[in-house]
């Protein structure tokens, strides 16, 4: 039995040696790639942390994220909140700018035009006044509404002058104001005329001296067709209707 085995041990030694061998590398093997992983785990867990790190020896990581989290939160809120109120003060600054500008049109007195070169267009009696920011009731309308220029009482088919001398700028009939004369007299500055009998007296682009006939006084403004024979007077400056009574003291006069 004792030969057997001899012999058993002689003929198959080099296949359990090698056997054995090949169990201690696959060991070897098993524990570094075990090793490997935990250390790549660890890489990860740094990595994810960030600028955040957490005590080995704490038994609430998440509550400290948690806090961490609401700071960040706090912080991003509070950025926001201050462009924020930066933006609302800038638009706030620029509305009050429009307000400033808005109010100085509405609210500044026009300079008087020297006294030589306007004439009332007709004369008369003064009748609806002009309104800048107040309104005035319409018996035409029925309703409260505002006034650009001044309207002056005369008899049907009195002659209508020229307030200043200037050029013929439009000659139209309007749905509201009837017969409509526009002139312009340069910088700026033009006077319109409405409620005329007539358009035949002058054309577009003619060349008028100051007090010169250009129509007469009629009554083809329906939306003042209530009221007696006048004509609707308004004087333009810088494109903004200016009241005639302060453009010029020749009006006093028609008081």
């Amino acid at each position: 039995m004792k030969n057997r085995l001899k012999r058993m041990i002689e003929k198959d030694g080099f296949y359990i040696i090698l056997f054995i061998c090949v169990c201690i590398v696959a060991i070897t093997a098993t524990i570094v790639t075990k090793g490997n992983i935990q250390e790549d785990k660890k890489d990860e867990l740094s990595k994810g942390e960030d600028f955040l790190i957490v005590d080995e020896g704490s038994t609430e990581p998440s509550m400290e994220i948690a806090q961490m989290e609401d700071i960040i939160h706090e912080e991003y809120l509070r950025k926001r909140h201050t462009e924020t109120i930066g933006q609302t003060e800038e638009i706030e600054e620029e509305n009050k700018d429009k307000e400033e500008d808005l109010e100085y049109v509405a609210d500044e007195e026009p300079e008087p035009l020297e006294d030589e070169y306007m004439l009332p267009p007709v004369d008369g009696k003064l009748g609806t006044a002009f309104t800048s920011n107040s309104l005035i009731y319409s018996h035409t309308l029925e309703e409260w509404t505002s006034h650009k220029g001044i309207d002056i009482f005369a008899q049907e088919g009195s002659e209508v002058r020229a307030a200043l001398s200037g050029t013929i700028m439009e000659v139209y009939e309007d749905e509201l104001w009837g017969i409509v004369i526009i002139m312009d007299h340069g910088e700026d500055l033009m006077t319109k005329y409405a409620n005329l009998s007539t358009k035949d007296m002058v054309k577009e682009g003619q060349k008028i001296g100051r007090g010169e006939i250009i129509s007469k006084v009629g009554k083809t403004a329906s939306i003042e067709m209530m009221m007696e024979p006048h004509i609707h007077f308004e004087v333009i400056k810088d494109g903004i209707n200016i009241d005639p009574m302060k453009a010029s003291p020749a009006f006093s006069q028609l008081q």
